[in-house]
């Protein structure tokens, strides 16, 4: 994959890069996000999003979107 030339893909570790990360999506999607970008302060705070993100997508489809993983789709199922 080709990344583009800017300083937030030339990270030099993993944590860089997540620090980054998070930064550019507090900036860029604070508005679309809402209070919800607060979620991005706490240590799983990607992952928290992106399941809220999922289960939005999910809800205002009507379930004809499921980017959710298969096992929480399956345990949402048998509950």
């Amino acid at each position: 994959m080709i990344l583009p030339n800017t300083p937030l893909y030339q990270a030099k570790t993993d944590a860089e890069f997540r620090i980054r990360m998070i930064h550019h999506i507090k900036n860029t999607y604070k508005d679309v996000i809402g209070s919800d970008v607060n979620l991005l302060d706490l240590p799983n705070g990607l992952d928290l999003l992106q399941a809220k993100i999922q289960q939005r997508l999910y809800d205002m489809s009507n379930g004809e979107i499921n980017l959710m993983p298969e096992e929480l789709t399956n345990q949402q199922l048998a509950a």
